[in-house]
């Protein structure tokens, strides 16, 4: 069965992909954006999708962390609850 806590972890895993992939479009088209205001096509783009790319990896990591927290947590709070 389905709990709250479970399809809250099914929505921030299905978000995962979507998050990398933001990162770098928003990060490709900033830079392609400064590249046509300053000329260097297609540099910035390249760099800028790079980092879009390393931000998208951070903060894949960082929500992986904060998840795997809070399952640890909820183990521990299930296995406290059943000694009593």
């Amino acid at each position: 069965m389905l709990t709250s806590q479970s399809l809250k972890n099914i929505s921030a895993y299905s978000q995962l992909g979507l998050i990398i992939a933001a990162s770098v479009l928003i990060g490709f088209f900033g830079g392609w954006w400064l590249d046509g205001k300053i000329g260097t096509k297609p540099a910035l783009a390249i760099i800028g999708a790079f980092i879009g790319m390393a931000g998208g990896f951070l903060n894949l990591v960082r929500v992986l962390n904060q998840l795997q927290s809070q399952d640890n947590n909820d183990k521990k709070e299930r296995s406290d609850g059943s000694e009593d």
